[in-house]
C-alpha cells in the first residue's frame, strides 16, 4: 500500500495501481544517499510496533491481488528504522548542515509536534534554491525549510512488498521512500540501497512488481 502527504496531510492511500492514476505525482530529480552507517536515532524504536502478523500479511496479498503461495518480501524487514528528521521551522542552513554532519543527501521534513511527516528536503533542492538567488544567498539560508521542501511524498506502509517498492522508486526515479503506518506516523525510511542489500542477501529473492 502507498499512500501521498501533502500540506493538508493524508490525502492518498491506496494500492500500487491507484497510485499512477495520480495526476499531481512528479519525478524527482536524482540524487544519491550515502550514510555509511552513520545515523543516528532522532526518534523512540518503540514507535514502530512490528513484527508483521502472519495474518496481515495474507490480507495484503488478498488486496494486492498476489498468489497467497508466493513468499513476500516486506518493506519493515528492510527499512531503516532510526530516520534523521527536521521539523518545518528549522532554517535552510541547519538542515544542509545536518546533511552534511551525516552524510546524507535528503530529510524527512516533520511537523514541530509530533511525528507527521510534511515534505521532503534534498541537498540539491537547497543547492538549487541558493543558485537561483545566489545574489541573496546569505540571507535565503535562514529561511525555513518549509518554503523550499517539496509538498508531495509518496509514502509506503511497513507490509509493503518490496518488489512493487523498488517499481515505484523507480519509475518516480526517488532515492527513498518515507515509511509510514495506519496512524501516519513516520516510522522508517526505505531506501534504493536498502533494496540492493536486501536483493543480495536474498538469493531466492526475484524483482518483479
Amino acid at each position: 500500500m502507498f499512500a501521498m502527504y501533502d500540506d493538508d496531510g493524508l490525502n492518498f492511500r491506496s494500492t500500487i495501481d491507484h497510485l499512477y492514476n495520480l495526476q499531481e505525482v512528479t519525478a524527482s530529480k536524482p540524487i544519491k544517499n550515502n550514510t555509511d552507517g552513520k545515523n543516528k536515532q532522532t526518534f523512540d524504536d518503540k514507535l514502530f510496533q512490528g513484527n508483521i502478523t502472519q495474518e496481515a500479511k495474507d490480507k495484503y496479498k488478498q488486496i494486492t491481488n498476489l498468489d497467497t503461495k508466493v513468499e513476500i518480501f516486506h518493506v519493515e524487514e528492510i527499512m531503516s528504522h532510526r530516520v534523521i528528521t527536521v521539523n518545518d521551522s528549522k532554517t535552510i542552513k541547519e538542515c544542509y548542515d545536518l546533511m552534511q554532519e551525516y552524510n546524507i543527501q535528503q530529510l524527512p521534513v516533520i511537523a514541530d509536534s509530533a511525528l507527521h511527516l510534511k515534505g521532503m528536503i534534498s541537498k540539491q533542492d537547497i543547492l538549487q534554491y541558493i543558485v537561483d538567488d545566489i545574489e541573496y544567498a546569505s540571507q535565503n539560508i535562514y529561511k525555513h525549510i518549509y518554503d523550499i521542501s517539496t509538498k508531495k511524498i509518496i509514502t509506503t506502509d511497513p507490509i509493503s512488498d518490496i518488489r512493487r517498492v523498488a517499481k515505484v522508486m523507480l519509475d518516480f526515479n526517488l532515492n527513498a521512500i518515507p515509511v509510514v503506518n495506519n496512524n501516519d506516523i513516520l516510522v522508517g525510511i526505505v531506501s534504493r540501497n536498502d533494496i540492493v542489500k536486501a536483493v543480495s542477501n536474498i538469493p531466492h529473492m526475484q524483482i518483479w512488481a
